[in-house]
């Protein structure tokens, strides 16, 4: 049987540095790869909730959602109304702040108040989590 195979302390500080500087190399690159991810999600829940929206107001005669509160305004879009299918099967979560709330009219989109915002007078549905992500 042959002897066993030992590394020596040097050999594996000198691993452990390489590991070190490569991880450090290749972070960011995830890091930026979240970012993006994120981005896309919250893009991804505002084209769904603009579209479910607009299929609303398309069968409710121009109307939007009751938005006297969230839990009126989630039943109208979440459960079945009338002979109107659901229309959408939760709210989705704005993958900035992880809320999935919609706050109605008041300070602009981006406050950071709500995961969403919807502007009664417009039917503009925005992130509220900063302005840049109001902008989309």
């Amino acid at each position: 049987m042959k002897g066993k195979v030992r590394f020596s302390l040097t050999q594996l500080i000198v691993l452990a540095v390489i590991l070190g500087v490569v991880a450090k190399v290749t972070a960011p690159q995830f890091t930026e790869a979240s970012s993006e991810a994120k981005v896309s999600m919250l893009i991804d829940g505002l084209e769904k909730m603009r579209a479910h929206l607009d299929l609303y107001l398309a069968q409710h005669e121009g109307s939007l959602p009751p938005a006297d509160s969230l839990g009126s305004f989630k039943a109208a879009v979440i459960t079945k109304a009338g002979g109107y299918s659901p229309y959408i099967k939760k709210i989705p979560v704005n993958p900035f702040n992880d809320l999935d709330t919609v706050r109605f009219d008041g300070e602009a989109a981006g406050a950071g108040q709500a995961g969403w915002r919807l502007d009664t007078k417009t039917g503009l549905f925005q992130a509220d989590n900063n302005a840049g992500h109001a902008a989309l």
